[in-house]
């Protein structure tokens, strides 16, 4: 059998309040969660987690065809909240394809999104990627988001896709 990893279907991001995650994500994407669970005492849930029991409430924003950003906030087993730097291996982030960064960026920060620093592009240093622009900011628990803009429409998911074998 062969096995074949056949597209995304959701980030999932642990939050330490989701009721402060979904204010903040409510605002960000524009839309209420999609589908929202509390789960006691999941035997399932507690093996992935590597513990002998957990509690979570969670919730799903369908964001583009299917995809979504899931928020987990485990209220058990109670741990510290540690977010590595962006470069640290184990870090992650979620980006979203905007169509004008320059624009996002400002509509942003005026709103009060704090920004890592103002949006960066590639250049012909990076001839793969050059013209993408992109910024990075933060979700109340750390996480880090993007935002992303591809003028050429190079389709650079799907050619990543390609190049590791699931196109």
């Amino acid at each position: 059998m062969t096995l074949t990893l056949s597209r995304l279907h959701h980030v999932g991001m642990i939050v330490s309040d989701l009721d402060v995650a979904m204010a903040f994500y409510d605002k960000l994407l524009g839309m209420k969660p999609t589908q929202r669970a509390d789960i006691d005492k999941s035997a399932g849930l507690a093996r992935q987690f590597q513990v002998e029991r957990t509690v979570a409430r969670v919730a799903f924003y369908e964001v583009s065809g299917g995809v979504a950003v899931e928020l987990i906030e485990v209220r058990e087993p109670p741990e510290a909240k540690v977010q590595p730097q962006a470069y640290v291996p184990g870090s992650k982030h979620v980006c979203f394809l905007v169509e004008d960064v320059d624009a996002t960026y400002e509509a942003m920060k005026a709103e009060g999104y704090v920004f890592h620093g103002e949006p960066c592009h590639f250049g012909d240093e990076t001839p793969e990627l050059k013209g993408m622009k992109f910024a990075y900011f933060r979700d109340p628990d750390g996480n880090i988001v993007e935002i992303i803009e591809d003028p050429n429409k190079k389709g650079l998911l799907a050619k990543a896709a390609q190049t590791v074998g699931l196109g």
